[in-house]
């Protein structure tokens, strides 16, 4: 005779299990509500399973694992934040509804997309020397430009290193992009570079050229950054 396995039950209308009543990988069925219960096997809270569960989204574990299996809508963001689980800081992170996201209904829309790009302007040992398009590309995506950096792995001694960033041939800098002497950073200049011009156009050619490399010694291993949005 076959071995029957029955789950614990209760025809209670709106009766759920306890922690005490179920153990890990034990089930319970309501069957005048038509619901299924488990423990979740990292909160060890008892939760509805099952297609069309419902939950409401906050910083716990257990409701974000759950909710892998429901479905997005507005009353799920929870202070205006989307959350997910981040396992190694054992804690959920939350993306700001707003800051390049929306939600209408069940639709999510990113936009305003965080963009960075790197370029290497030169090898990591050969000495730095001045010149127009020393670096020539094309924009991949349109882009709303909101810093600029660059680094050396040899620091220019006697002068600054000046960078200049074009656009189609003019500069999108009024105070151009500069590294101080002994340094290897733009982010410590003395004088920061201002954007003249934040808008940047899909496939638009961008050039770069280097004004100053150093007086009594180059600086070497030039990389420049173009930070913003999409």
């Amino acid at each position: 005779m076959a071995n029957v396995l029955i789950p614990k039950k209760s025809t209670v209308v709106a009766k759920q299990p306890t922690t005490s009543d179920l153990a890990l990988g034990e089930i319970a069925i309501n069957h005048a509500d038509a619901k299924l219960f488990a423990r979740h096997p990292v909160s060890g809270v008892v939760q509805e399973i099952g297609a069309g569960a419902s939950v409401t989204i906050d910083t716990t574990a257990a409701d974000l694992l759950s909710f892998s299996s429901g479905t997005l809508s507005a009353d799920d963001l929870g202070s205006d934040k989307i959350y997910f689980w981040d396992d190694s800081a054992a804690k959920a992170t939350g993306l700001t509804v707003g800051t390049g996201l929306s939600i209408t209904g069940t639709t999510l829309t990113a936009s305003a997309l965080p963009i960075e790009i790197g370029l290497a302007c030169s090898d990591e040992t050969t000495a730095l020397t001045t010149g127009t398009a020393k670096v020539t590309f094309r924009m991949p995506c349109a882009m709303t430009l909101t810093a600029v950096r660059a680094t050396l792995t040899t620091a220019p001694v006697g002068s600054t290193l000046i960078v200049d960033i074009n656009e189609g041939g003019t500069s999108i800098l009024s105070t151009k992009l500069s590294i101080d002497a002994s340094e290897k950073t733009s982010t410590t200049a003395a004088t920061a570079a201002v954007i003249s011009d934040s808008s940047l156009a899909d496939d638009a050619e961008i050039t770069l050229d280097i004004d100053q490399v150093g007086s009594s010694t180059a600086g070497a291993g030039l990389k420049i950054w173009l930070i913003g949005t999409r």
